[in-house]
């Protein structure tokens, strides 16, 4: 079940929703929190029922572990917490990387072993990460164990329970523990509709749109300098209206259980250096990563040489915890190096307070923009092959082939307009879309001036007539498959 489909909209969502506000007008909370849990299940079931047990399975051995850790002192603390992390990584490994791991094998070695073409359970990087972040947050005593009912809460809450944000136990069980958020409140439901709304149009209407534009690109040969460009260019949008729409969508939801739940985006195209993209693109993961692996390697507590390695070292895990595929390894590990190559020259600073820097901001932008499109081209690419093709194409100055972009527009040219209208709309909403990217106001500003207002309410409801008309080619999320 996704959120940006019919039964979620109109019959899960609704149900919940009832459900667990009709149970508010008992004294005890255990009643709401155990119709989460249920729902919850529920929600991750409906992709596929066989994943279910996995996911019980995996809380109920991590909040052992977790227990046990928690009640323990000194070595056999340590290789709990050890044993702890072996069974997640065993269990993310087995599933996510299984395949990868013996197709190399018989790449190298001439071997003949069998693929077992597992299915990824989904959301399970999320999850598994989530509960690995909490073993090691009770190992160092930041986090308590609690009863069984929390914990299984802050694993399954369904607005971020398959693709994030990536969210700590101290910052969501207290608010679920807070009498005043049990009951409904207008101006929070007000809030979070206006919030999903936003989200669905980003996914429905924009992302879907885009989709259609990068598959078509990528699945060509011979691309043209246009063409080219403007797949690379279609799926840097995409991705970022997919994956910003999801986290708007989990906000919004958060906020129609009076649960705040932490944004994972904030104008990461506007970012003046690699760095900053980092810090503003999918926040969770990156304060995840800097959390449990870049500060325990010794962050940059240890002089710059083993600062730079540890920098290498976090992104290389972050390529392959997006995906079990070299274009994956390779596209954490440049962004680490340009990271590094940054932290080296000081180009990591933000330009305040310096009048070169300030001078040259616009620059940087544009440079940092034109960078991680050109890195997104790895992600999305199924081989090195295919990038290359599009690589190919981006650089391509002696053949603009503008007559190509009517095979990249895809579903308009099904309609059979002319070449010119086909050219125009492709370039005109990848200019919009471009425009609105730098231009418009992120979702955590418009959600902090937020006032359920005629207004207010006629943009909700707009973005979510335009969003619903376009559900009927509703697709899964990008990162669903991580």
């Amino acid at each position: 079940m996704v959120f940006s489909s019919y039964v979620f909209i109109l019959l899960f969502l609704p149900a919940v929703l009832c459900g667990y506000y009709i149970l508010s007008h008992y004294k005890k909370s255990l009643f709401q929190r155990l119709f989460l849990i249920a729902a919850s299940l529920f929600f991750y079931a409906y992709f596929n029922v066989s994943y279910l047990g996995l996911i019980i399975a995996s809380i109920a051995v991590n909040y052992t572990a977790a227990q046990w850790i928690q009640k323990t002192r000194g070595k056999i603390t340590k290789l709990l917490l050890t044993l702890g992390v072996l069974f997640n990584v065993g269990l993310l490994g087995y599933f996510k990387y299984y395949d990868f791991f013996v197709e190399n094998i018989n790449s190298v070695f001439g071997t003949d072993f069998a693929l077992k073409h597992i299915l990824l359970p989904l959301g399970i990087s999320f999850f598994t990460f989530q509960q690995l972040s909490f073993l090691v947050s009770v190992y160092r005593r930041e986090e308590k164990v609690e009863r069984l009912r929390d914990y299984s809460l802050f694993v399954t809450f369904f607005p971020q329970l398959v693709a994030g944000p990536i969210v700590l136990y101290s910052e969501m069980i207290p608010q679920f523990k807070d009498e005043t958020r049990r009951r409904f409140n207008p101006e929070n439901f007000a809030a979070g509709i206006y919030m999903f709304s936003i989200g669905l149009f980003k996914k429905a209407a924009l992302a879907d749109t885009l989709a259609c534009f990068a598959d078509n690109g990528f699945g060509m040969t011979g691309l043209g300098l246009a063409a080219g460009w403007a797949t690379s260019l279609s799926y840097t949008l995409q991705i970022y209206f997919d994956f910003s729409g999801y986290s708007d969508m989990s906000v919004g939801l958060g906020k129609m259980f009076n649960i705040s739940i932490p944004f994972n985006f904030l104008s990461p195209y506007r970012s003046e250096s690699i760095s900053q993209f980092w810090r503003t693109w999918h926040i969770t993961l990156g304060r995840a990563l800097s959390t449990y692996i870049y500060r325990p390697l010794g962050g940059n507590r240890k002089g710059l040489p083993r600062t730079c390695a540890n920098l290498l070292l976090t992104f290389f895990v972050s390529g392959l915890w997006h995906g079990a595929a070299w274009t994956f390894v390779l596209w954490g590990t440049l962004h680490g190096v340009l990271v590094t190559l940054e932290r080296i020259l000081g180009l990591n600073r933000p330009a305040e307070g310096n009048r070169f820097l300030t001078a040259l901001r616009p620059l940087r932008i544009f440079l940092t923009f034109l960078i991680v499109n050109a890195l997104w081209v790895l992600f999305r690419a199924e081989s090195f092959t295919q990038a290359a093709e599009v690589y190919k194409g981006m650089a391509a100055l002696g053949n603009v082939g503008l007559a190509q972009l009517n095979a990249v527009a895809g579903q308009a040219g099904q309609l059979n307009f002319p070449t010119a209208i086909d050219i125009a709309y492709i370039a005109l909403y990848l200019v919009l879309l471009t425009a609105a990217v730098f231009c418009c106001r992120n979702s955590a500003v418009l959600l902090d001036r937020f006032t359920a207002t005629p207004q207010t309410l006629a943009v909700s409801s707009v973005l979510f007539f335009l969003a619903f008309l376009c559900l009927t080619r509703q697709s899964v999320f990008i990162y669903f498959n991580f």
